[in-house]
């Protein structure tokens, strides 16, 4: 029977040991149900939840200029619920610009093959949600977001397959690809976060 609790062992693998963890994957027959089911939605959740609690407790901070202002709970709702659906969103945009690409590197497109890609190189993106929890703790949370760069760089080559002299150049340009990603649904956080001016300062 099929389960949306994470894969232990999968989640510690992509993460310390992620060139093997790759080769496992690429071989793995699924559907994108199942990827999206046990891995990108639990993990997805893990940002907007503890944003949400971090937001509660602590505030929203606009700055060391600006302050520190509490937000209504629907505020931090809509927030949590936005982060969470366009985070899901992302996997899949990026998931479509790994698989349309690979032609162009001499792969094959291949949209199951870019959504593992794009799902497990996300992993340390969503773990670093839980950083949230802490708003002081941003810069840690950004630090273990990046590490999804490195993930999908070495990832990609292993389970697209492009020709060997056009490997490191595939690679780069979905990173380039996650960034652009990566910039745009944060934007959209962006817009939905309520402006300093309609809130009222945290004592």
């Amino acid at each position: 029977m099929a389960t949306t609790v994470i894969d232990a062992n999968r989640l510690k693998g992509i993460l310390l040991q992620p060139g093997a963890t790759w080769k496992t994957i690429d071989g793995e027959f699924t559907k994108p149900g199942s990827i999206y089911k046990n891995w990108v939605l639990p993990l997805a959740l893990i940002g907007p939840i503890c944003g949400a609690i971090g937001t509660f407790v602590f505030g929203l901070s606009f700055g060391p200029v600006v302050g520190v202002y509490r937000v209504p709970i629907t505020g931090i709702g809509t927030i949590a619920v936005v982060d969470f659906v366009f985070g899901v969103v992302g996997v899949w945009g990026l998931s479509l610009v790994i698989s349309l690409l690979a032609p162009t590197f001499g792969g094959q497109r291949n949209d199951v093959q870019g959504l593992k890609a794009a799902a497990y190189a996300s992993t340390a993106w969503f773990i670093a949600g839980a950083f949230q929890l802490v708003p002081q703790l941003a810069l840690v949370r950004w630090l273990v977001a990046l590490y999804s760069m490195y993930l999908l760089f070495s990832g990609v080559p292993i389970v697209m397959k492009p020709s060997k002299d056009q490997a490191m150049g595939y690679a780069i340009v979905a990173v380039l690809g996650a960034v652009v990603v990566a910039l745009l649904v944060m934007a959209v956080h962006t817009a939905f976060t309520p402006d300093y001016g309609t809130l009222r300062a945290r004592v």
